[in-house]
């Protein structure tokens, strides 16, 4: 028998189970830290101080309606959901719309406007945090609406970036021809350009909606209360002890329905980046 006819390398029954024994185990290190705070959520402060790994012996949900009432969840839900909405869609049609014009615009001036986003990816958030927290106060921004514009300046940086690669792997042609049919730039846009880049504005939405859902630093400068990140803070201490327990229920009720998005849209992460370093 001649060695091209040799069967390709597979790997054996033993390596199989180690590798899935090991993925196993890995997903639980993974997971702990979410299914630690899910069953502390379910004991009271004393039982969590003394025991915090072990699984409750007083089960209790009175943790969940102190978090709900003194938080006031359902104020605190919605000013962080009007944050995250009206910001993903502000960062998502302006970082398009920038990125479209610059990949199809081949000039000196496209090229620097364009390393002049990418240059802002690498500014830590805190050398610009004190110009924006004077900005804020002498506009009138320090408010829940106002927070939304700072998100869009913040978020389009990263997204421009991702959005440009993709831009550039669409065909020319579909526009000119388009173009030749009688279609304006804003049709060609948003009926030909924009389907075409479903899968990495699905992307940047999961990434900008948990960073959005989950900020606490821009929200504790700017208007210092309302969202739920900054109710969450009466359970962590302070001039008290923490309240652990509330703490817990808090952080369970807050983090499910961000969890939820990511769940719904998490398939076009991996595909979205992946094809935008190949394009880009």
């Amino acid at each position: 028998m001649s060695s091209d006819s040799r069967k390709p390398f597979a790997p054996s029954h033993f390596f199989t189970v180690c590798l899935t024994t090991f993925l196993i185990v890995f997903a639980v290190f993974f997971f702990y830290p979410f299914i630690f705070v899910i069953v502390n959520s379910f004991k009271p402060d004393s039982e969590i101080i003394l025991n915090p790994i072990g699984f409750p012996k007083n089960f209790t949900f009175e943790n969940y309606g102190k978090a709900w009432s003194e938080m006031n969840f359902p104020v605190a839900f919605l000013k962080t959901l009007f944050i995250t909405v009206f910001g993903l869609l502000g960062i998502i049609l302006t970082s398009s719309l920038a990125a479209y014009r610059l990949a199809r615009t081949d000039n000196k001036i496209s090229w620097i406007l364009y390393g002049f986003f990418a240059f802002a990816l690498v500014i830590p958030f805190q050398i610009i945090m004190v110009p924006i927290a004077v900005l804020s106060k002498n506009l009138n921004l320090m408010s829940v609406p106002g927070i939304v514009p700072m998100y869009w300046g913040l978020g389009c940086p990263t997204a421009i970036f991702m959005f440009h690669g993709f831009v550039k792997s669409v065909p020319k042609e579909l526009e000119e021809s388009a173009s030749i049919d009688g279609a304006g730039e804003w049709y060609i846009f948003f009926n030909i350009v924009i389907p075409l880049l479903k899968t990495i504005i699905a992307t940047i939405a999961v990434i900008d909606a948990l960073w959005l859902w989950n900020d606490f630093l821009l929200p504790f400068i700017v208007i210092q209360e309302g969202t739920i990140q900054l109710a969450q803070m009466k359970f962590s201490g302070g001039q008290t002890l923490a309240r652990y327990g509330p703490l817990t229920a808090s952080l369970t009720l807050s983090s499910l329905p961000i969890i939820a998005f990511y769940l719904a849209l998490q398939k076009y992460i991996i595909k979205g980046i992946a094809a935008g370093a190949v394009k880009g």
